[in-house]
C-alpha cells in the first residue's frame, strides 16, 4: 500500500511539472531560451513598485529555413509572452481565420503571443498583414489551434463535425448558441467584421449554411 501511495505522489508532481507554465525570474538564467534576453532587455524593466514580480514567456515553436531539417537556419519563432505587470483586458480579434482574446495590452504581446523574427532581430505583433509573411505561420496556428477557429460553435477551440451539428440543431431550436459565441460588441482587426464565432461564412448571421460551410471544408471540398 505504501508504494502505491508513494507511486500515486510521483504522478502527481510530475503531472503539476508537466502542465506548469514555463515562468521566468528577472534575474535571468542565459540559455534557458534563445531570444529570451532580446524580450527581457526591450519589454521587462524592474521597479520598485513591480519588485519580485514575474513573467510569463516560452519559445513554443521554432520554424526553420528548411523545415524537413531541424538543424537548418531558424528563421522564426512562435512566443508567449506577458508580464504581470501587464494589465489583463478584454476583447477579441480576427487574425486570419481564428479568433483572439485580446487580453494583455502591451505591444506586440497585445495576445499574449508574438512571432521572434529572427532575420530582424525583433518581435512582430500578431496581425492579418503578417501571416503571409513567414512562411508556415497560419499553418502553425490551424493545426496547433492557437486563438479559436471560425466556425467553432461549440466553443471547444477546434473545427469539427460536432461544429456542424451544432448550428444544425442550434437552427432547428433544438439547442441555444453558447453565450460567448456572441462577439458582436469586441473590437475587430480591419473588415474582417465577425458577429458571431459560429459565422462560418462570415456574412453576419448564424444560418445551416455556416454548417455546410464546415462539413465542405472538414472533406476538403472548399
Amino acid at each position: 500500500m505504501k508504494k502505491l501511495v508513494s507511486l500515486f505522489l510521483v504522478l502527481i508532481v510530475l503531472t503539476a511539472v508537466a502542465v506548469t507554465p514555463a515562468y521566468a525570474a528577472y534575474n535571468l538564467v542565459e540559455g534557458e531560451f534563445l531570444y529570451e534576453d532580446i524580450f527581457v532587455e526591450g519589454y521587462i524593466t524592474p521597479t520598485s513598485q513591480y519588485e519580485g514580480d514575474k513573467y510569463i514567456y516560452d519559445e513554443e515553436y521554432y520554424h526553420h529555413v528548411d523545415s524537413d531539417n531541424p538543424e537548418s537556419e531558424i528563421d522564426w519563432v512562435f512566443v508567449t509572452a506577458m508580464s504581470n505587470a501587464q494589465k489583463p483586458w478584454l476583447s477579441k480579434c480576427v487574425i486570419g481565420d481564428r479568433v483572439f482574446w485580446k487580453n494583455c495590452g502591451g505591444v506586440p504581446f497585445e495576445y499574449g503571443k508574438a512571432v521572434f523574427d529572427v532575420q530582424n532581430n525583433r518581435f512582430v505583433a500578431l496581425s492579418d498583414d503578417m501571416l503571409d509573411d513567414y512562411l508556415g505561420l497560419r499553418e502553425y496556428l490551424d493545426e496547433y489551434n492557437v486563438g479559436s477557429p471560425i466556425g467553432d460553435a461549440d466553443l471547444d477551440d477546434r473545427l469539427t463535425i460536432l461544429d456542424a451539428t451544432y448550428i444544425q440543431r442550434a437552427e432547428a431550436e433544438l439547442c441555444e448558441y453558447k453565450n460567448n459565441d456572441d462577439i458582436s460588441g469586441c473590437y475587430q482587426l480591419g473588415s474582417k467584421n465577425l458577429n458571431y464565432i459560429s459565422d462560418f461564412d462570415r456574412d453576419g448571421e448564424r444560418t445551416v449554411l455556416d454548417a455546410t460551410g464546415i462539413q465542405r471544408k472538414l472533406a476538403k471540398l472548399g
